[in-house]
């Protein structure tokens, strides 16, 4: 299946989409083999959500026609486009005396900020300057600082449905989905902003997406099913696309340490991911309106 014009990205140069690769769409996870998690002393293979669908592995450089048809157009705003970049060398400086590369766990992550006040407040002072020249005179806000495990295939998973002394073994991730913190109209996620996250660790990660807009993925299945038979929400829309238009292709972005990417992830589907990486990934993510 083609890709179609929708989600566009934002690059520096021509030779970057040369780091981007695309797939032939996605799968139920039952009907992919999952690499197992073998880190520090875990050893498991990750749950999914029932619903979860996880990207085929056959990925592939861009062709040119795929390039044209991402890359982005003066029609390019908030909810439509996507941007990697790399963050100032100051913040980066001042991120790099935290040694955040020693780190194992999440705790260790805070520990570090927590050991260093003078280095935390030189980098939320950075990090502000930084935000505001992206912000487009628009507020902001932190959402969290977060960590994953290396080795899966995605990342995203709700902890807030677990126990407080929930260990990794007990997520379940989500599969590739969008976003959505209030419960609107597929249709209206386009004036829900965007998201930029900065990679801290010390390895690439990658970011997927679906170059669709939400508005876009439910007018196509308005094409497939009586939407007024079985309404289509925020909560189940990727499930009814994934299973009406698995072969939509994928497209993965690397992530290298201190890139931030900018993304609508309101308002497509998307999800991280570590696979093939070693060590911990640890990431900082904001909301706003960024732009680029």
């Amino acid at each position: 299946m083609k890709i179609k014009k929708g989600i566009m990205l934002h690059r520096q140069s021509f030779e970057d989409y040369e780091l981007i690769k695309i797939n032939s769409g996605v799968t139920h996870y039952t009907k992919q083999d999952t690499g197992k998690v073998i880190y520090e002393d875990l050893s498991f293979l990750p749950s999914y959500e029932e619903d979860a669908f996880t990207p085929k592995k056959n990925w592939r450089v861009l062709s040119a026609q795929e390039i044209k048809t991402l890359k982005s157009t003066d029609k390019r705003s908030d909810s439509n486009t996507i941007y990697i970049g790399d963050i100032p060398e100051n913040l980066k400086n001042s991120f790099q005396k935290l040694n955040l590369a020693q780190c194992k766990n999440r705790n260790d992550v805070f520990a570090k900020f927590k050991a260093n006040p003078e280095a935390t407040l030189e980098i939320n002072q950075a990090t502000e300057e930084f935000l505001k020249s992206k912000a487009d005179g628009k507020p902001f806000r932190f959402h969290y600082l977060g960590t994953n495990l290396p080795n899966l295939e995605v990342v995203a998973c709700d902890t807030t449905v677990l126990p407080a002394d929930h260990t990794e073994e007990d997520k379940k991730y989500m599969g590739i989905h969008n976003d959505g913190t209030k419960f609107v109209s597929p249709h209206a996620l386009y004036k829900s902003g965007n998201r930029l996250t900065i990679n801290l660790g010390k390895e690439t990660r990658s970011f997927l997406f679906i170059n669709l807009t939400m508005t876009q993925a439910l007018n196509m299945l308005k094409q497939k099913i009586d939407t007024k038979k079985h309404p289509v929400d925020i909560i189940n829309i990727s499930k009814y696309f994934f299973e009406h238009f698995p072969d939509y292709p994928v497209i993965k972005i690397d992530q290298k340490p201190y890139q931030y990417y900018i993304a609508p992830t309101d308002n497509c589907f998307h999800d991280g991911s570590t696979l093939g990486m070693k060590g911990l990934d640890i990431i900082i993510v904001y909301f706003g309106a960024f732009r680029f």
